[in-house]
């Protein structure tokens, strides 16, 4: 088993490498548990800062004014427009509300009613728009012989509804396994990514010239060898995979009960198979230290991003989902996020992702005996 020892001895050198990743992904892992987890159990009203500047002086407006300070806080403002502008630009205020001389006339006829100074970034804005609106809306429905019942519109608009927020277990499971999709997700990545850079600069050493010459003329068969690396690449790959399975274990034990485990652990047993596969394709192509390196940044990157790893799959456009049905991730992403009852429910998604796996060994085998040929 000497090479199996170079192998790893070799690959041990990287630790740094590997671990600078781990630790990385952990404690993502963590700020997202910490913020996942949690759940507010109350709902506070916000309340905007408006100015009122008030033309019509009748009973509607003043009702509109009383509604508005109840539901805001009412800042004294300047009738002055390059004033009212700049002070809604630093965000002094969030709106403020101008009540034309005309009020009564206009809201009978339906036309504009106010003039709202508001800056559109501030969300808070279009809830003072909304108020207004609604204010309005109820004294229309009010008006009868020549008034408005602003008595009665006042009344309407004070009733409420008492909501209680219930906590209740099912929410607390799907904030668990929407803790658990992220983790499993997110390891696609890292596994992506150590994989071609560790293994592959493994093998670079493994495949220079005088390493090559000395395993001609030495007394162990070329089977031997490759059996011996290839054992050497399964054990790195199961090492790094049991280090993300143990580090969702510590992270959520407590909750293992509350999601379908096995799921997780299966899918990323499956890619990590298919994921070896693609790193032994991707060694004999070339042995460039740098194009290792490039492509272990560009392929991790690149199919997160499109696959639904860094984006969710339902966010992301036909096109470019297209693209990612070419590659392994995306059914192993697509796996994390489906419900099932039993594995059997995601049987085909598996299938192919030891589809690609075998697509990706017979090419790399082709390039490999191409080159020996050579």
């Amino acid at each position: 088993m000497t090479v199996y020892k170079y192998f790893i001895k070799v690959a041990l050198k990287n630790k740094g490498f590997i671990l600078s990743y781990i630790i990385i992904f952990f404690i993502l892992s963590i700020i997202n548990g910490s913020t996942n987890v949690q759940r507010e159990s109350s709902f506070i009203e916000s309340r905007p800062d408006i100015g009122i500047i008030d033309y019509s002086e009748t009973q509607l407006s003043k009702g509109l004014a009383e509604y508005l300070g109840k539901k805001n806080n009412i800042v004294p403002m300047v009738d002055d427009e390059i004033y009212i502008k700049e002070q809604v630009f630093l965000q002094l205020v969030d709106a403020v509300v101008i009540i034309p001389n005309d009020l009564e006339s206009k809201v009978i006829n339906r036309k504009s009613e106010l003039l709202i100074y508001n800056d559109y970034r501030n969300i808070s804005s279009y809830k003072v728009e909304n108020q207004i609106n609604k204010y309005l809306a109820f004294a229309v429905a009010s008006y009868e012989n020549g008034e408005f019942d602003i008595e009665r519109v006042g009344s309407a608009l004070e009733k409420s509804v008492h909501v209680d927020l219930m906590v209740t277990e099912n929410g607390i499971n799907e904030r668990v396994n929407n803790w658990f999709k992220f983790y499993f997700n997110f390891t696609s990545y890292i596994i992506l990514a150590l994989y071609i850079s560790v293994i592959g600069f493994v093998m670079i050493e493994f495949n220079e010239v005088q390493v090559e010459n000395r395993r001609k003329i030495s007394s162990i068969r070329f089977l031997d060898f490759n059996r011996q690396m290839y054992l050497g690449q399964l054990s790195m790959a199961a090492f790094i995979s049991a280090i993300f399975i143990l580090g969702s274990i510590v992270l959520k034990g407590k909750y293992i009960g509350e999601v379908n485990f096995a799921k997780y652990a299966i899918n990323l047993t499956v890619f990590s198979i298919a994921a070896l596969c693609l790193v032994f394709l991707v060694n004999n192509i070339t042995n460039n230290r740098f194009v290792i390196s490039a492509i272990s940044t560009v392929l991790s990157l690149g199919l997160s991003f499109i696959s639904g790893v860094m984006v969710p799959q339902e966010f992301l456009g036909e096109k470019v989902l297209s693209i990612a049905k070419f590659f392994p991730i995306y059914y192993f992403v697509k796996i994390n996020e489906t419900e099932i009852a039993s594995i059997l429910e995601v049987k085909y998604d598996i299938l192919i992702q030891l589809l690609f796996a075998g697509i990706f060994l017979i090419m790399g085998l082709y390039l490999s005996r191409v080159k020996q040929r050579t």
